[in-house]
């Protein structure tokens, strides 16, 4: 289980998220987390939407770009970025020449513990994985690894904004649950 304190590292990105916030300090409404992304840092997320959170970002200090619909944004030091349900986004990167520290709310729309377990524990998963278990955006080369992290995610109504939903909801009860079936586990047994 993770708790507060917790510190996810990617080793693709070189981004450091300490959780300051979970399930149990939220009552299950979602997780609070401070970034610090180096220079040059890209996301390490790629474009997603949430059905029924809402993830809001401050920004501490540097200056980031951000995609909200496809377009994209930037904020600087003291900016409020909100990135509403069901709409595609990529969270916050560093494109300042500084270090990029920020804080991540996820607020739910209902009470969902599992949801935010799931959730830092497919992070901290990834972040686990070497360099050489990376593609060159930060995310698993293992083909069935991804398919049981899409079907987690989609049980919490989180969407890979690049495919269909309608598909991915097809991938997750298929490939997904065949990924789990034969042991692939999206969240790591130390994360449960």
């Amino acid at each position: 289980m993770i708790c507060v304190g917790h510190v996810i590292t990617n080793p693709s990105s070189k981004t450091t998220i300490t959780v300051l916030e979970t399930d149990v300090e939220t009552k299950g409404m979602g997780f609070y987390l401070e970034y610090h992304m180096p220079v040059g840092a890209r996301p390490d997320v790629a474009e997603h939407l949430h059905m029924t959170w809402t993830e809001t970002f401050e920004i501490i200090s540097g200056e980031c770009k951000y995609r909200l619909d496809g377009k994209k944004r930037n904020a600087k030091a003291g900016d409020v970025v909100v990135l509403p349900p069901a709409q595609k986004h990529i969270h916050p990167w560093n494109n300042g020449q500084t270090e990029l520290v920020m804080r991540q709310r996820s607020q739910f729309e209902k009470p969902s513990p599992q949801a935010v377990q799931d959730t830092l524990g497919v992070f901290s998963t990834i972040a686990d994985l070497g360099p050489n278990q990376l593609n060159a955006n930060g995310q698993p080369k293992n083909t069935l690894l991804s398919f049981a992290i899409l079907r987690t995610l989609g049980k919490h109504g989180g969407y890979d904004g690049r495919i269909p939903i309608r598909t991915q909801k097809i991938l997750n009860a298929t490939v997904g649950l065949l990924a789990e079936l034969i042991g692939v586990r999206a969240v790591s047994k130390k994360y449960r």
